[in-house]
């Protein structure tokens, strides 16, 4: 499994990780019953504190990707994909458009780049 943290992006560490574990899971690349690497295995690998890793598994648990497993780890969950919501959809939205902006994007080049996952995304 490959993650990576950029340290001088304007998104937080905890976001960055948390994002792509999601991706891995949602695109089938960790499948269900994977066992995510141990916190302090991943805290040592990225150069993070344990404390933010334990509170991104934290929080993958509480949305429903995983499941803390005591001894056994951290296993990543069958998921079926629920249909979105309105409110889910504009709170995402609104995600993105803080995002957009903390990384000094024009609308246009988020418009542009949403355009394009969603494009791969329905391809898949």
């Amino acid at each position: 499994m490959i993650l990576h943290v950029d340290q001088e992006s304007a998104v937080p560490v905890f976001e960055q990780l948390r994002v792509q574990l999601e991706r891995l899971i949602a695109s089938g690349q960790l499948r269900p019953g994977s066992r995510l690497p141990t916190i302090r295995d991943l805290a040592a690998d990225l150069g993070l504190a344990r404390g933010t890793v334990n509170k991104v598994y934290e929080a993958l648990a509480r949305d429903g990707w995983v499941q803390a497993a005591g001894r056994h780890g951290t296993v990543v969950l069958e998921r079926t994909a629920p249909a979105a919501t309105v409110d889910e959809l504009r709170a995402a939205a609104e995600t993105l458009a803080v995002v957009t902006r903390q990384l000094g994007a024009a609308p246009a080049q988020a418009h542009a780049a949403l355009d394009e996952a969603l494009r791969r995304w329905s391809e898949g």
